[in-house]
């Protein structure tokens, strides 16, 4: 199966620009189905949606108000598949980008997109604190765990394969599980360059940003070292990170900034990330996107509930956008995930405990007058 990767690249993206209208690539059909993962040490369920090349042709399928078109439980096309871990954005969900994720399982990938327990458009009681980020990273470490022990997932999935693409807060989680270490010296002036208006700057806002810097800096480093490639999508919290905070960043990494972005302002957190590598990623703004246009086309009942998050931009623009955005998730994972040939090779996490006080040598005790023998 491997042998095939060196011309899929080539196919996804000629496929792309000849016939964009389907929003996917053809090469391979593409199955789905969904998974539960049970967390007992926290009480919580994750949903997660699978996507993979299938035997089977697709066919529409309805979950609530979302239609997408797939092979339900369709047999997956026989060999191992490099692994994309999908992280929504905070008011996203496992199907808000099934159009990307669909456009990779086309292009040979198993794709994995989980709902975030606190941190999705039904629940955001994890907002701007440490909790938001680490469960974040908890849940995508542990999933990847699940699928290599999940008996119909573990066969399509290279185990040295491994990468992450995450969207906003989701983005942010992807640095972080790639080694990059957060602190909170950039926090001091944020809001004195982005201003009161700014979502991060409000009272509420602020007194959570202040909790969340008092979980920092962290005595253990975030890094899982199967992840072999990461793809930050307009992330969040650029604040939180400076140069130091790649020093034991090892995968490639893939930086989109979205221009239109008014939460996760390109300048303010995108490109501060970029800087911060000292632009050793690979970086691509995308015109006109903001939050809403990196997700797919939302059902008519959403676009009602939700007309800010699902009509930001118009068909056209979502469509050059969504082009341009599938063009380079194929190139780069296709380049560093589709062959055993461009993995990086990721070392141990660094040892972070704060180093033990020195030992206190006891003092000497004081010395004994000595007594002398009275002469006789």
């Amino acid at each position: 199966m491997r042998q095939k990767f060196s011309v899929l690249l080539p196919l996804c993206l000629g496929i792309l620009l000849l016939s964009f209208s389907n929003a996917r690539a053809d090469f391979y059909q593409v199955g789905f189905r969904t998974l539960g993962q049970w967390d007992a040490e926290n009480g919580l369920r994750l949903d997660v949606n699978l996507w993979y090349p299938s035997v089977r042709p697709p066919r529409d399928i309805q979950y609530g108000p979302w239609e997408i078109s797939a092979a339900r439980g369709g047999k997956p096309v026989e060999g191992r598949f490099p692994l994309i871990l999908l992280s929504h954005d905070t008011a996203g969900s496992r199907f808000s980008y099934h159009d990307t994720a669909a456009w990779l399982a086309a292009c040979g990938f198993v794709v994995a997109a989980p709902t975030h327990p606190g941190d999705n458009m039904d629940n955001m009681d994890l907002l701007l604190t440490w909790g938001q980020l680490e469960s974040r990273v908890r849940e995508l470490s542990g999933l990847i765990t699940f699928l290599l022990n999940d008996v119909e997932a573990e066969p399509t999935i290279d185990h040295e394969r491994i990468g992450v693409l995450g969207f906003g807060a989701g983005g942010t989680a992807a640095l972080l599980l790639g080694g990059a270490l957060p602190g909170c010296e950039g926090w001091k002036d944020y809001c004195a360059q982005a201003g009161r208006h700014d979502m991060y700057c409000n009272i509420w806002a602020q007194n959570r940003m202040d909790g969340l810097c008092r979980s920092l800096p962290l005595t253990k480093s975030p890094a899982d070292t199967r992840i072999k490639a990461v793809a930050a999508v307009a992330p969040g919290f650029g604040m939180l990170f400076g140069r130091d905070s790649f020093r034991w960043f090892y995968p490639p990494l893939l930086l989109v900034a979205a221009s239109g972005d008014s939460l996760n302002k390109t300048a303010l957190h995108a490109r501060k990330i970029y800087e911060c590598t000292g632009k050793k990623a690979r970086w691509l703004v995308l015109d006109k996107a903001d939050a809403g246009a990196l997700m797919a086309p939302c059902p008519p009942a959403l676009a009602e509930e939700l007309p800010e998050l699902c009509r930001s931009v118009n068909a056209k623009d979502r469509e050059a956008v969504h082009k341009s955005m599938f063009a380079a998730l194929s190139d780069f994972f296709l380049h560093y995930l589709g062959s055993g040939k461009n993995l990086p090779r990721i070392p141990a996490p660094p040892d972070l405990s704060p180093p033990l006080p020195p030992k206190q040598e006891s003092a000497p005790a004081p010395a004994q007058p000595v007594k002398r023998k009275r002469s006789q």
